[in-house]
């Protein structure tokens, strides 16, 4: 009997073991599980020198294993009021949008996992998060028969099932000015740039935007974009900096670096009927989502130059596109045909500023797969400089399939060993 009741009270610890560790470990795991005598870390990303630099490909190589991770959780919140309508399609009236600049985003949140590591001259990042759809279907441009008229999906989504946006990412690191970081940034990261309720909104503005609390502060901004850095290959970097109408919904303090832009949205707008459709298609191509430089200029793409009253557009080699035969191919939502909002290019490749922020970028069904590399100092004095022994506060953003709404993990620290 006492044999019998020992073995029920060890079940009993063991089963409450189990449940305890269960508890205590973290959501999510994007890659393998981690080697406990590496750890992980909710706020701290250690970059240590690799015996080795990864191949650089979007792959994760062996010697991803010896870097511990990062494991947080990027949460969409509340980003103040829209005051007036964003979207053209809700011709001014606020009704048709959520009052929230983020809803219908607001309340998700996307897991994630960030490893780092560094050779003596390039930092090298390993970026991974859930998200079971790789999304591209950015604004893309259907017919209305009701209207007769051609349209781009909204940009900003007005419900849950309006989302038409590309996957992406941020982050944010401050930069050093006569030695000193922005005030406050090492406490607050991407959360001191943001302000909300800003005056007097004009159309195409926000009530909250990006700028230096004080003048001569800058941060570095990485914004990787699916679509518009599919060829490019980077992120789209840039920096944030103080703008004199601080206080205004004017008041845009995000700016590129030096060198060529790698994406354009123009669009064609008929001279005689006013009608608006995309600058360039692609005959009866279908699930596309962008448009090279490469297939305008060897004729592929072709130039739209006429948008009839009832929908028909010709193009420059004089074919026709006559969306009422295929009413379905070129539906809101889902039409197959739809064209894309935009032309993207290589830009620098890596070879300027603008671009000098490699990404190798894989959605793998269950989430994205990313590798980023850098030089520590890029000799451009609107990038950060990562400095080997020392740390540096940063924060990051994940945008699923949205324009501006996104998931934020701030308050976050690198440190680079030697």
């Amino acid at each position: 009997m006492k044999t019998i009741k020992l073995f029920l009270a060890l079940l009993v610890v063991a089963s409450l073991l189990v449940n305890c560790t269960h508890d205590d470990a973290p959501d999510y795991s994007p890659s393998d599980p981690v080697d406990p005598g590496i750890g992980e870390s909710l706020d701290t990303l250690l970059v240590k020198r690799f015996s080795a630099a990864p191949v650089f490909d979007g792959d994760i190589d062996e010697v991803w294993s010896e870097a511990r991770p990062l494991k947080n959780t990027a949460h969409v919140t509340s980003a103040g009021d829209r005051i007036i309508t964003l979207n053209s399609s809700s011709n001014g009236d606020t009704s048709l949008e959520p009052t929230d600049l983020f809803d219908p985003y607001t309340g998700e949140s996307y897991n994630y996992s960030l490893r780092g590591g560094h050779d003596g001259e390039y930092l090298y990042l390993l970026f991974e998060w859930e998200d079971n759809q790789d999304s591209r279907d950015r604004q893309s441009w259907y017919f209305d028969p009701a209207t007769s008229q051609w349209h781009g999906e909204n940009k900003y989504a007005n419900h849950l099932n309006n989302k038409f946006y590309e996957d992406k990412f941020a982050m944010m690191f401050p930069i050093k000015v006569n030695g000193a970081y922005p005030d406050g940034f090492a406490g607050g990261t991407c959360t001191t740039t943001c302000h909300t309720n800003l005056a007097d909104p004009q159309p195409g503005e926000k009530g909250t935007r990006h700028y230096m609390s004080n003048p001569n502060e800058l941060v570095d901004l990485w914004h990787w974009k699916r679509n518009r850095n599919v060829l490019s290959q980077s992120v789209d970097d840039g920096y944030i900096q103080y703008e004199e109408d601080a206080g205004m919904a004017s008041a845009n303090g995000r700016k590129s670096d030096e060198g060529t832009g790698m994406y354009s949205t123009a669009k064609f707008t008929d001279p005689e009927t006013g009608l608006n459709a995309p600058k360039y298609v692609i005959k009866d191509r279908e699930d596309y989502y962008w448009i090279t430089d490469t297939e305008i200029a060897n004729g592929t793409a072709q130039l739209v130059v006429d948008v009839a009253v009832n929908g028909i557009l010709t193009l420059e080699n004089g074919e026709i596109i006559a969306p009422n035969l295929d009413l379905t191919a070129y539906s809101q939502g889902f039409g197959s045909k739809r064209f894309p909002s935009i032309t993207v290019n290589p830009g620098g490749a890596g070879n300027d500023f603008r671009s000098d922020t490699q990404v190798r970028a894989k959605h793998v069904g269950s989430g994205w797969q990313l590798e980023i590399k850098r030089k520590l100092n890029s000799g451009d004095p609107t990038d950060a400089i990562f400095v080997i022994g020392e740390e540096i506060p940063f924060g990051l953003s994940i945008f699923n399939n949205a324009a501006i709404a996104h998931g934020m993990s701030n308050f976050l620290t690198m440190r680079i060993e030697e």
